[in-house]
């Protein structure tokens, strides 16, 4: 039976875990965004600015919405109540109030959105998401909990600070990976709806747009398989990491488009670009994980890099008009959620690939990058 170094021994050997810190601060910015989207049309109403806080419950309600409040809320609570753990039983109570106050901000500045309503019963259901996350974040600041992580920490984690926002800045790009209307690693979203003109430069433009999609899925599997394979402690962890992050994406797809996606609609996030480029995929990872840590992060920033080419090639944009009918729910959650998901894909890139390149130039050795 394998045994692990003593907790005393894990927490002294490591610098103080920073990723609740990290992931609180990257989740508030998302709630912000999905929050405050399409930030355009502001204007005062002229009702009294603090009169929608005493409104009667229920003022405004529909069970899909208020379900997404409390469960967007869980994971701020979590973080907060884990990036607050020196306050020791007093952090459930704090970010209990972190929630709550976020969720008040957030309900005052959209009554000045068009497009949203501000809603005392959603500050309420925010308020019931981050208690259930501090309480969970309760139960993980139990020893044996903690015990858990320092040894995931110490077993598969590259030594340092930059494996671990890599770790929050991964769990970023997850989000975009749950909507089932984005095809499978995709970096292009298939056309839909009313057919558009396109200048091709191939005769055929229906080969044209399959070569980009079937290129962009693989070079993207390749860019974001890299760079989880740079936060591993040890390159032989690179398969069992690239395998794990494979099958948990594919699971995600099919448990979010069973329960968000028409039946008829439930592979829409998947088709034989998506496929063939994914078979294209394997065989180079196959090869480039036998690359040293820094050329795989250089490979990995070089995939990304042409990924970005290729979303800026692609002639065709999405109807959100011909996306919507995919989905059994029609309010206004899902269309803020899309608008967060193609705000992530659109700047994730960039910032892994500002990551992988400073990994690979502040090399210094197998300890850590000297930053």
């Amino acid at each position: 039976m394998r045994a692990h170094p003593p907790i005393s021994f894990l927490a002294h050997r490591n610098a103080p875990t920073r990723v609740a810190r990290y992931f609180f601060w990257c989740y508030l910015l998302v709630v912000l965004l999905v929050s405050f989207y399409p930030f355009t049309g502001w204007r005062f109403t002229g009702e009294p600015i603090l009169a929608f806080y005493t409104y009667p419950l229920p003022y405004y309600f529909t069970f899909f919405d208020n379900l997404i409040n409390v469960l967007a809320y869980i994971p701020l609570g979590l973080s907060a109540g884990l990036a607050l753990r020196r306050w020791r039983w007093a952090s459930p109570v704090m970010a209990v109030l972190i929630g709550t106050g976020t969720s008040c901000f957030v309900e005052f500045v959209q009554q000045f959105i068009p497009s949203r309503v501000a809603s005392n019963l959603d500050i309420l259901s925010n308020s019931s998401g981050a208690m259930i996350g501090a309480a969970i974040a309760l139960l993980l600041m139990l020893r044996r909990s903690q015990r858990r992580w320092l040894v995931f920490r110490h077993s598969y984690l590259f030594p340092g600070a930059a494996a671990e926002w890599g770790m929050v800045w991964l769990g970023l790009w997850l989000i975009t990976q749950f909507d089932p209307s984005v095809p499978f690693f995709g970096v292009v979203d298939e056309p839909r709806g009313i057919p558009q003109p396109i200048l091709a430069p191939l005769n055929n433009p229906a080969l044209f747009l399959d070569l980009l999609e079937g290129s962009g899925m693989m070079l993207n599997t390749v860019g974001v398989c890299l760079f989880v394979s740079v936060l591993m402690r040890h390159s032989r962890q690179a398969p069992w990491a690239v395998a794990t992050l494979l099958a948990s994406v594919l699971a995600s797809k099919i448990v979010f488009a069973s329960f968000m996606l028409k039946w008829a609609d439930f592979f829409s996030w998947i088709n034989h670009n998506v496929v063939l480029g994914g078979l294209a995929a394997l065989p180079l990872l196959a090869v480039l994980l036998q690359l040293k840590r820094p050329w795989r992060a250089l490979v990995g920033a070089l995939c990304l890099f042409c990924t970005v080419l290729v979303s800026w090639m692609w002639p065709l944009s999405p109807q959100l008009s011909a996306i919507l009918p995919l989905f059994r729910w029609n309010y206004g959650h899902l269309m803020h959620f899309r608008g967060l998901a193609a705000l992530i894909s659109d700047l994730w890139p960039y910032g892994t690939m500002l990551f992988l390149l400073g990994f690979a130039v502040m090399w210094r050795g197998e300890n850590e990058p000297d930053w």
